[in-house]
């Protein structure tokens, strides 16, 4: 325990008064590999499935979208965590960050139970009415996505977890607990879909219940890590009882950006309704193509959860002209290495495909979808680096309405009328990917324009004295909040 406190020590130096771009990497690095790891659950997932055929490989990837619309919330939610935690950090104030942390745990798990249960119910509707489902498809997506929901409250713990214990600089401990639940479900995953002696193969729900239980090992090794006294942050039961104030400042930081997600996630539900009705090979190549980008997004990752962490500790610290010093140095950085890695994955595209399928007219729509969307992958880059700029600073409006203008009109909007038609234009499949790239095109615009406002800048905490923070959740409204200042 020593010596992760030292190192963290040291990193919060670095954090606030090191070299930028080797504070960046040093954070990044794990980042970059934890989601890397991330990736392997849906990678593994695709790669077996696909031994099965066309139907089992679309079923995960019409149920992902309805999926991450209620963990978006989750997702959403956690952004209070890292912005809180790095904030109250900057600040000198350990106290107030684990209060926020244990705050969060608990009305991450609350929230979670509840959006668990109404995921279950409306799954059916979700596929059906709004997604437009094939028949083949739909029995085998209902089943994935229903045992994925179960799983829900353990999924939000971890999700909570990996941003808090980011909040304070350590992405060292989330990369060791990801990279535990990855190995956990890579045997899990063949185990489960083809059965072993005795145990009957599950199939698509085998690899919906190989990531619950792995997900769920994770969490569990990280509700004992905050409890350990092991990490920076230290909970106590007494900081989970959640109290008014905390709760106040979570919904004002979090419930932003939980809609915005929560936008994105019904973006994605919508623009899969319309892939659906292109067929089941144009699913196929979308499911798989979207995995293969996400390989490029673990690098945008790598960027965007330490920028998060050194802009709100910078921010925390009053210290504004070196979070945009920061920023920009990451935005040269990620604009680079995206556009080397998009031409690279454009050389290999075909060859990527074949790894993970064999139908060649799945190969072919595939290729095509990563010679039209790789290139806007640069441009998402410079809008999630923006998110994470405003989002570490507690400013996350701008996030929001910058991720609900990509997704709705632009991306579902543009794909649709590209794709059915407008003024005699009726492209199908290559309608619905050019509405991709528009989508991160124009979106990467605009929020480098709003960064160059500079209305990130203002602090969204402010330091209280603890007899001030300690009422419960019961707690009359006309008492003074934790934070002064307004959350734009």
């Amino acid at each position: 325990m020593k010596e992760t406190t030292t190192r963290i020590e040291r990193l919060k130096d670095d954090i606030l008064n090191g070299p930028i771009i080797k504070t960046l990497l040093v954070l990044g690095w794990p980042v970059i590999i934890s989601n890397a790891l991330q990736m392997l659950y849906n990678l593994v997932d695709t790669y077996w499935l696909g031994k099965i055929g066309k139907v089992a490989v679309s079923a995960p990837t019409v149920g992902f979208p309805v999926v991450f619309l209620l963990i978006s919330l989750g997702f959403g939610f956690s952004i209070a965590g890292v912005s809180l935690v790095s904030q109250h950090t900057g600040a000198g104030s350990s106290e107030n960050a684990n209060k926020a942390a244990g705050q969060v745990i608990s009305f991450m798990l609350v929230s979670s139970v509840v959006l668990s249960a109404i995921g279950y119910i409306v799954a059916p509707g979700l596929l059906r009415t709004l997604m437009g489902v094939p028949e083949d498809v739909f029995p085998k997506a209902l089943i994935y996505i229903r045992i994925i929901f179960s799983g829900l409250p353990l999924m939000f713990v971890f999700f909570a977890f990996r941003s808090l214990i980011r909040g304070i600089g350590d992405m060292i401990t989330p990369m060791l607990v990801t990279g535990a639940s990855v190995i956990a479900n890579m045997f899990l995953d063949p185990l489960l879909i083809f059965g072993l002696g005795t145990l009957p193969g599950m199939g698509v729900a085998g690899a919906a219940l190989a990531t619950v239980l792995s997900r769920g090992a994770a969490s569990l090794l990280a509700i004992y890590l905050l409890f350990s006294g092991r990490l920076e942050i230290h909970l106590h039961l007494r900081d989970l009882i959640l109290k008014l104030r905390w709760v106040k400042q979570i919904l004002k930081i979090g419930l932003p950006s939980a809609i915005g997600q929560a936008g994105t996630a019904v973006g994605s539900v919508l623009l899969m309704g319309l892939i659906s009705r292109l067929g089941v090979v144009a699913v196929s190549a979308y499911g798989i193509g979207q995995r293969i980008i996400r390989l490029l997004n673990v690098a945008i990752w790598g960027l965007a959860s330490p920028l998060t962490t050194m802009i709100g500790q910078n921010i925390g610290a009053e210290n504004e002209s070196r979070a945009s010093s920061i920023a920009k140095r990451a935005y040269s950085l990620s604009f680079s290495t995206l556009v080397t890695l998009a031409f690279a994955v454009f050389l290999l595209r075909r060859p990527l495909f074949g790894v993970f399928i064999d139908d060649p007219e799945v190969i072919t729509a595939g290729a095509r979808f990563l010679s039209i969307f790789l290139w806007s992958i640069p441009f998402f880059g410079v809008f999630r680096l923006t998110s994470s700029v405003f989002r570490g600073s507690g400013h996350t409006r701008p996030p929001m309405i910058m991720s609900l203008i990509r997704l709705i009109p632009l991306r579902v909007g543009v794909s649709y009328l590209l794709a059915f038609g407008l003024a005699g234009v009726n492209l199908g499949k290559d309608g619905i990917w050019l509405g991709l790239f528009t989508s991160n095109f124009v979106v990467g615009i605009m929020a480098f324009v709003w960064f160059l406002t500079g209305t990130w800048k203002e602090r969204t905490i402010k330091e209280e004295p603890e007899e001030t923070i300690s009422e419960e959740l019961t707690e009359t409204t006309d008492t003074p909040e934790l934070s002064g200042s307004s959350v734009d």
